[in-house]
């Protein structure tokens, strides 16, 4: 072979075996460089959910919160709308007007039907600064902001976060103590006081698993007495939620012989709150019967004899302020006065009325319920007691989890946390005014062989 046709040794051709380990050298080669590039160049990161948290001041004393999620920047109004809440607005020359905010408000084709409108604000972590721009305008970005709405006249004070964003976080603490498959806090009792809870928030879709079970729960639990009726009424109607029409009610349990639901104080405040809860009218009556109850010495006792006690007394005065008793009317100036006493140096109540007792939680919280519907302040020097007030008791009983204890040290504990939130959230009973009647338990509880009781 000639020169011209031998292959030179620089093209000569290589064995198959070598090319394909050429091949997957120039592979393996290539993937680090992407891994190389993609270190120097990092790939768009996916949208990440931020929080905030609104909170809905309709008045001087009680608020309702929500948390909202977003992953991109939200106005204000939008924030609203992710609330859940009932809002009405209107279009204006500058921009969206929001005219009532659950119920509270004006009508959309009279937005400023009052001197009081609802008045938009953000906490910058030491005071509420209104915006200066509308809710369609506004720009929230970051996790962590608290967003404010306060209906009333220019200048109306808002109320600090710090309680209501307490509630928030004890509600979602209590929306994971539910039974997992029903939804229900046990008891009858337990589910009544969790609606107690939630709706003092107007917040009933958590709960609907305790509605439903307590809806198979509330004809025997109704007929043991005119506090469980009563109390469930108000629960039922604070969330929003119906009585079974063969259920009993507070007026069911009343004694035309003896003029009252019964001779106990605790139970006939329960049963008056609950009438009136579900629209019902009270014969004065009962309400001269539970004031003919107080003791001498101020306050009521749950058994209407024995000793007064904190909680019996709250309740009393909120039964007979729901009433359209007076606040100045001489029973209850005595019995705000009795309750005063029972104030300890942490700024929290006990629930007896001995210097020895100590401070609870859910005493303190039904206190507050009283003041409130007494329209006391109990942030005001008048309830401050060392240095703290009643509400700095409740905040001193958070736990990590969001939960409250009952007494210092005793851990998180689910009666505490649910009658505390009320308070917290400033609500005096009753929650709501009104109770519709449905055919009985609405969706199936438990199992298919559990009886379900109408």
């Amino acid at each position: 072979m000639s020169d011209r046709t031998r292959p030179s040794p620089a093209f000569r051709p290589l064995p198959l075996t070598r090319y394909r380990s050429l091949f997957y050298l120039i592979l393996v080669a290539f993937a680090l460089l992407l891994a190389g590039w993609s270190v120097l160049v990092p790939l768009p990161a996916a949208a990440q959910d931020n929080d905030a948290i609104l909170i809905v001041q309709p008045d001087d004393a009680s608020t309702m919160v929500r948390r909202i999620s977003f992953t991109t920047p939200i106005s204000g109004l939008r924030a609203l709308e992710l609330s859940g809440l009932q809002i009405v607005t209107t279009s204006s020359s500058f921009g969206p007007l929001v005219c009532s905010i659950e119920g509270v408000g004006c009508p959309a084709d009279n937005c400023f039907c009052s001197s009081s409108y609802w008045a938009y604000s953000y906490w910058d972590g030491t005071e509420w600064v209104g915006y200066s721009v509308g809710a369609g305008s506004s720009l929230i970005t970051d996790s962590g902001a608290i967003e404010g709405w306060r209906w009333g006249e220019f200048g109306s004070p808002q109320l600090p976060p710090t309680t209501s964003v307490a509630a928030l976080t004890a509600l979602e603490w209590l929306a994971g103590q539910a039974d997992a498959e029903t939804g229900s806090y046990g008891s009858p009792g337990a589910n009544t006081e969790a609606l107690l809870a939630f709706g003092s928030n107007r917040q009933p879709e958590p709960i609907a698993g305790a509605i439903r079970v307590l809806h198979s729960q509330a004809r025997a639990y109704a007929a043991l007495g005119a506090a469980s009726a009563g109390k469930m009424a108000v629960a039922l109607s604070g969330a929003d939620a119906c009585l079974p029409i063969t259920v009993m009610t507070p007026m069911d349990h009343y004694s035309p012989t003896l003029g009252a639901f019964t001779t106990q104080s605790g139970p006939q405040s329960w049963a008056i709150l609950g009438a009136l809860a579900a629209g019902e009218e009270v014969p004065a009556s009962a309400v001269d019967a539970l004031i003919n109850q107080a003791q001498s010495s101020g306050g009521w006792g749950w058994m209407g004899t024995g000793g007064a006690d904190t909680n019996t007394t709250a309740l009393a005065i909120q039964a007979l302020i729901a009433a359209g008793r007076p606040i100045t009317t001489p029973v209850i100036v005595q019995a705000l006065t009795r309750l005063k006493t029972a104030q300890r140096d942490d700024g929290g109540f006990s629930y007896g009325f001995g210097d020895d007792d100590e401070s609870d939680a859910n005493s303190t919280a039904y206190v507050i319920q009283a003041l409130i519907a007494a329209q006391e302040d109990p942030r005001s020097p008048a309830w401050t007691q060392n240095g703290f007030t009643p509400l700095d008791y409740l905040l001193a009983r958070k736990q990590p989890d969001g939960a409250l204890e009952w007494m210092p040290g005793t851990g998180s504990n689910v009666l505490a946390t649910t009658q505390a939130v009320p308070a917290l959230l400033g609500r005096a009973h009753p929650l709501a005014i009104g109770l519709d009647r449905c055919p009985g338990a609405l969706l199936p509880i438990l199992t298919a062989t559990t009886p379900v009781i109408e």
